[in-house]
């Protein structure tokens, strides 16, 4: 039978695992995309948004509260260039981070304000899968590859019959 650490480290593994197929299919300038309208923000928006919150995280696991939001690609400024690779080291420095976090947590132990840190791991995940529900939206507007995992997960296709 599988322990709650080891369903969350394979959930976070595959859920994560999509995040990097996606990178893998997006070249460098691929980050500067935005959708068509003024409130858009880009793409590389939604992996530093995505990499901040998890490295902001480790609080809500281990003590039920964040205590701010930081992320290592905060120095980006306007319009700098920044490489996938970049965000994929970055991204690699957090999982192991967090898995670090994992390995710490009474999954069940409920804080003074009524949360867990099943629950607010669970949060995490819902906020990775709200940026790749974002990041379908530029898939589609901007004409990016379909990765497998991506294909089968969301049920994404080009084909209108589907």
């Amino acid at each position: 039978m599988q322990t709650i650490l080891e369903g969350v480290q394979q959930h976070w593994q595959d859920l994560r695992g999509r995040t990097y197929d996606l990178m893998d299919v997006l070249s460098d300038g691929d980050l500067k995309a935005r959708l068509p309208f003024q409130e858009s923000q880009d793409v590389l928006y939604q992996f530093r948004c995505m990499l901040g919150t998890q490295e902001s995280w480790t609080p809500v696991l281990l003590e039920g509260r964040m205590k701010g939001w930081d992320c290592s690609l905060q120095s980006v400024e306007l319009g700098e260039a920044v490489p996938m690779e970049r965000i994929r080291e970055a991204m690699i420095r957090a999982d192991v981070q967090l898995q670090s976090a994992f390995e710490q947590v009474d999954w069940l132990k409920i804080f003074s304000n009524d949360t867990s840190p099943l629950l607010g791991y669970l949060r995490l995940a819902e906020h990775e899968a709200h940026h790749h529900g974002q990041l379908i939206n530029f898939i589609y507007a901007c004409g990016f590859p379909i990765p497998e995992s991506w294909a089968d997960s969301w049920a994404l296709s080009r084909n209108v019959e589907e």
